[in-house]
């Protein structure tokens, strides 16, 4: 019997594997990871102590909207990598319309506010810290979404890992949030986004390693 043959053989006692199986066992390792950050947030660095009141608010909502949207950004890009073929455009510009529109609210922020008020805005208490614990609770919910995309065939591997980056950093400062209090436009737009940016850019690199063929 020919080798084709007998993988033809072999292949026809196979059920048809799903089209979305992969997506969905990256949703389902969300699971484990955020639990993982939320109990680091909680055991380590503390929930916020007006936290209840500060979800009644807008900010905390809208600071968690951008983060979040981040996240779903980075699944659609890394499904998109993950896949030979398929065109990464859409995420990529819905990416760029995130992280522009957050800049230009930040920027608007900053003009429209007294000047002495400008510096405690992008500042807030806590900058040196903000983005370091960002990358932090993304490296730990990293291993989960890493193994789990790792069924996908990406002919880009550095860009597929900066997706996974980009999702595993988005939930984690998602949650982070519940534990810091800032919540200017400027302080979000530069700090927040640099940890998710450093994230991207360490899931980049592991990209190259685990998502080689």
């Amino acid at each position: 019997m020919k080798t084709e043959d007998l993988i033809d053989a072999l292949s026809m006692d196979l059920p048809p594997a799903s089209r979305r199986q992969i997506e969905r066992n990256i949703l389902l390792c969300l699971i484990p990871a955020g639990l993982m950050v939320l109990a680091i947030v909680g055991l380590w660095l503390g929930f916020r102590s007006d936290l209840t009141t500060a979800m009644i608010g807008p900010t905390f909502w809208a600071k968690a909207a951008y983060t979040s949207a981040l996240a779903v950004t980075g699944f659609w890009l890394l499904t998109r990598l993950g896949r030979p073929g398929a065109s990464a455009r859409a995420p990529l510009v819905a990416l760029a319309a995130l992280l522009l529109g957050v800049l230009g609210l930040a920027v608007y922020e900053m003009v429209t506010m007294p000047m002495p008020e400008r510096m405690p805005a992008l500042m807030g208490d806590s900058a040196r810290v903000c983005a370091p614990n960002i990358l932090l609770l993304s490296a730990l919910a990293a291993p989960f979404v890493f193994w789990a995309a790792r069924a996908f065939a990406p002919t880009r591997p550095t860009l597929a890992g900066a997706a996974a980056g980009l999702l595993t950093a988005g939930l984690a400062a998602t949650l982070y949030g519940l534990h810091c209090p800032e919540h200017t436009a400027p302080f979000v737009a530069i700090w927040y986004s640099l940890g998710i940016a450093l994230a991207v850019a360490v899931g980049a690199v592991a990209g190259r390693f685990v998502f080689r063929w």
